[in-house]
């Protein structure tokens, strides 16, 4: 079960987590939305993850949280995950509540991504409110955070041919190919949780 408490000491835990820091340059500065429905009358927990549409250009097909590139008009890097919240699948800022960031983590494609870890408003019906961008997003999945965050569903893989990384992770959930960053910031937060040890830092 997570609740507050422990989300708000994961955050502490894994302030030296993420990837070895490195020069920002050469990367797309870009943020991402965790997002957590702690829901502790049913004693359920849920993470929401969508999977982006087959033809886009960059990350085509994958799972992935919230999140884009930096862009001139956000202030900062919390306005640019609110943004792409709100574009992507309609839950704007005034329904989540931000705990706090994890570390930079960088990507084989080019991106220095901040991970920014919020939860839902209590009793908001964020269910109804739900709905995927048309031009980016193929489907909203919500996914109990037992399925993402138990490490023996979390494994360890080669990635693939064409990238830059030589090691990677993938998050066994049903037919669903959950790799890569998406899975790397998953295992942190296990991590965080005291559930595993922290991920290796030289996937790039």
């Amino acid at each position: 079960m997570v609740n507050l408490r422990k989300l708000n000491e994961c955050i502490f835990n894994c302030r030296q987590a993420g990837d070895s820091v490195r020069n920002n340059q050469p990367f797309t500065k870009s943020a991402i939305m965790i997002i957590f429905s702690l829901d502790e009358n049913r004693l359920q927990n849920d993470i929401i993850l969508i999977k982006r549409k087959n033809n886009l250009r960059k990350h085509a097909g994958q799972i992935a949280f919230p999140g884009g590139r930096f862009e001139n008009k956000d202030k900062n890097l919390k306005q640019t995950a609110f943004r792409e919240t709100k574009e992507e699948i309609n839950i704007s800022k005034e329904n989540l509540m931000v705990l706090g960031s994890l570390p930079t983590f960088y990507t084989g494609t080019g991106y220095a991504v901040k991970p920014f870890l919020s939860v839902l408003r209590e009793g908001f019906d964020y269910k109804g409110h739900l709905k995927a961008d048309k031009n980016e997003v193929d489907k909203i999945l919500i996914i109990n955070v037992k399925d993402l965050l138990t490490p023996s569903n979390q494994i360890r893989i080669n990635a693939p041919k064409n990238s830059k990384m030589k090691k990677t992770w993938k998050v066994n959930f049903q037919n669903e190919n959950i790799w890569g960053l998406t899975a790397r910031v998953l295992v942190t937060i296990s991590a965080g949780l005291n559930l595993r040890e922290y991920p290796p830092c030289d996937d790039i």
